[in-house]
């Protein structure tokens, strides 16, 4: 299981690639996002990335905590998006991750509304976008993490709700090529964007779709049945009453 990271042999993993031509890599580091956006602000080009195989002040969306244990794999990756791709980033990014894990490992990886990658019902992984402006210019930073050869029994704040790739392949993974299958769907999927195409894909894959939910926004929390999303992403939920009500950002799960 790959505890560490050698900068060599991730190099070696991503020679060919478009992205990567600014690379660092750590064993641990306090958030790869942060990394990230501290080489915008140094002028970084388009495709710098940051991986890491622990971080110790990991964060998700609402400003979680991002429970990071030995063995994941994470990493973020700063981009100057057109604002006509930004508000799809986090869509992109989970498509493309679920696509990698499945191309790597034997199972099958469903969405789960907005960020989550699901194995078996249970997270496997999560991603995160981040934008901001810097010397004029926007950029994003879309941070990844996959549990890849965790045991997820050494961390009890996620044992029932996590899963890792290893457990659920039944044998350990090679961190290094799905790192790669991940880098150059995310890539690819950026560089020839199609909005329609994207979309479908991504709602094909929304297990949280056709199920009972809770919407938790603030203080309202909105209780139906997920039935749709709109053209930009944003969960439509029927509620009991035949009411409507489209969720655009919020903490949702399955009832």
């Amino acid at each position: 299981m790959m505890h560490s990271l050698d900068f060599g042999s991730v190099e070696k993993a991503l020679a060919g690639c478009r992205w990567g031509h600014t690379l660092f890599t750590y064993d641990s580091i306090g958030s790869t996002m942060d990394r990230a956006g501290e080489l915008a602000h140094k002028g970084a080009r388009e495709g710098a990335l940051v991986i890491a195989a622990e971080q110790t002040e990991g964060r998700g969306r609402l400003n979680r905590k991002w429970i990071s244990p030995p063995g994941s794999l994470y990493f973020s990756v700063l981009l100057y998006p057109p604002i006509e791709k930004l508000p799809y980033l986090t869509m992109l990014a989970g498509l493309a991750v679920a696509e990698a894990i499945e191309e790597c490992v034997a199972v099958q990886a469903g969405l789960k509304w907005p960020n989550d990658v699901l194995i078996g019902g249970r997270k496997a992984a999560g991603m995160l976008v981040e934008s901001s402006f810097s010397r004029g210019k926007q950029y994003a930073v879309i941070g990844v993490g996959i549990n890849v050869n965790v045991d997820i029994s050494t961390s009890p704040e996620i044992t029932g709700v996590a899963t890792s790739l290893s457990e659920q392949a039944g044998m350990p993974v090679d961190s290094l090529n799905l790192l790669r299958a991940a880098i150059d769907r995310i890539e690819s999927r950026y560089s020839n964007f199609d909005k329609t195409a994207l979309l479908d894909s991504w709602k094909a894959r929304l297990i949280t779709l056709g199920q009972p939910v809770k919407a938790t926004m603030g203080e309202a929390t909105i209780e139906g049945t997920a039935t749709d999303v709109t053209d930009e992403g944003a969960l439509i939920i029927r509620r009991t009453d035949g009411s409507i009500c489209t969720v655009v950002a919020g903490d949702v799960t399955l009832s």
